[in-house]
């Protein structure tokens, strides 16, 4: 494709893009003109509001982006593999604090606190652990449970519970996990792509997993279910291009750690399509069978005190819809949750998507893809799909590797980014 027709096809991608998220808005503001319930949506179809804060603590992120796209192209381009990878994470932990630092909402540290680390007491308050996941769907289909309770296995709070135990607690202990989880996600993402599409394309992908609008909402549980998930997933993928005794540890570790994230988040479910589309391709089974069955007896050990992960689920449905969801309705957020979701990826991701010709990290991109569309048609997904789908966008930021010259796209994503931290105000 020549220069002038390569510039013309991008200039359309940022277009529609921007015309997306147009249509987005104007359908919602119709909407809410439609509609006497509030749907808690003050940035409609974002959650929180709309309050322009321009100020000195903007330069934070500023400096930390320009800083990171002068210097992460280089070093993965130019450092040993095995640098790359833990550089890149630190990266992106340094982007989501600076981001964090500038937004600057006053409950932007206390949200894992608020909805996971407070209600740790309910499991002291109902009788010890095995009281509690007797107990804990009953209590999930009430209203006595917070929003993030009813929605969510009991894995993160009793994980919280136990890291009291030993002294492990407050704001600082539980915003550390949300940047383990986002250094671990990239981390992941980086190791997946090059077990399948080859380290050069890794490399080139991996600015684009620091440097993306998705870090101003690094500071909630998702991102905590996305680390851990795709982990899983990682663990799982490189058993397949491994044999005998690496392949079998892998596998072990990848079903436990699989096990691990279902009883955080019921979304990670998706996560397994990526995983068995690579595993069916390269044609190993067992790894499929013994990581699946793996993860399942994971999810059996509860149900020795009572609580049975696919009751939880339909639980969470019913509740979901007894909740705000009933009000926000379905066909309008088909549309909205892929324009959120196109945000937080950044006008970059877009241009890339369409660039992007390697068949082999088609298959990762792709294959999630696939995954946040069943997410999307699911209906559980009314809106917050900024925060509910950050474990499904480090895989497709992967694309970024099919954008020539990356700095100037890195500015332009850091650019969406820090409008949005001068722009938006939320909670998490």
């Amino acid at each position: 494709m020549t220069g002038r027709r390569a510039a013309a096809r991008d200039a359309a991608v940022l277009i529609g893009w921007t015309l997306l998220l147009y249509a987005a808005w104007l359908l919602g503001q119709h909407k809410l003109a439609q509609t006497t319930a509030s749907l808690q949506l003050g940035a409609m179809p974002l959650f929180g509001s709309w309050e322009r804060h321009v100020e000195p603590k903007l330069l934070v992120p500023i400096a930390v982006g320009a800083a990171l796209i002068a210097l992460l192209p280089w070093v993965a381009a130019h450092l040993r593999w095995r640098w790359v990878v833990p550089l890149t994470a630190l990266g992106g932990v340094a982007m989501s604090l600076a981001l964090a630092f500038a937004h600057s909402h006053p409950l932007t540290w206390t949200d894992i606190h608020h909805h996971y680390g407070d209600p740790i007491h309910y499991i002291d308050d109902f009788g010890g652990v095995a009281a509690f996941l007797e107990t804990y769907t009953d209590v999930q289909n009430s209203d006595f449970f917070a929003i993030h309770l009813q929605s969510h296995p009991p894995g993160l709070v009793l994980f919280l519970w136990a890291a009291a135990q030993i002294g492990l607690k407050g704001l600082i202990f539980e915003n550390t996990l949300a940047m383990l989880g986002a250094a671990a996600a990239i981390a992941a993402a980086l190791v997946i792509a090059r077990d399948v599409a080859g380290t050069r394309l890794a490399r080139r992908a991996a600015p684009f997993l620091v440097i993306t609008p998705a870090a101003f909402w690094h500071s909630n549980a998702d991102i905590i279910f996305g680390g851990v998930t795709l982990a899983a997933v990682a663990c799982l993928i490189l058993a397949t291009s491994r044999h005998g005794a690496r392949a079998v540890w892998l596998t072990i570790a990848g079903g436990l750690i699989a096990g691990a994230a279902l009883m955080l988040s019921f979304s990670a479910s998706l996560l397994a399509v990526p995983f068995l589309v690579i595993a069916v391709l390269r044609k190993r089974w067992s790894v499929i069978l013994a990581g699946g069955a793996i993860a399942a007896l994971v999810l059996l050990v509860p149900l020795l005190w009572g609580y049975w992960w696919l009751e939880g689920l339909q639980v969470t449905r019913v509740r979901y819809y007894a909740g705000v969801a009933s009000l926000r309705g379905y066909w309008y957020f088909l549309l909205a949750n892929l324009a959120v979701f196109a945000l937080a990826l950044g006008p970059a991701i877009a241009v890339a998507l369409a660039r992007l010709r390697n068949r082999r990290m088609w298959i990762v991109v792709g294959s999630c893809l696939a995954a946040v569309a069943i997410a999307d048609l699911s209906g559980m997904s009314s809106a917050e799909t900024e925060r509910i789908w950050q474990p499904f966008m480090p895989l497709v930021l992967l694309a970024g590797c099919a954008l020539p010259f990356p700095r100037a796209w890195l500015a332009l994503q850091l650019t969406v980014a820090v409008v949005l931290a001068a722009a938006l105000r939320v909670q998490w």
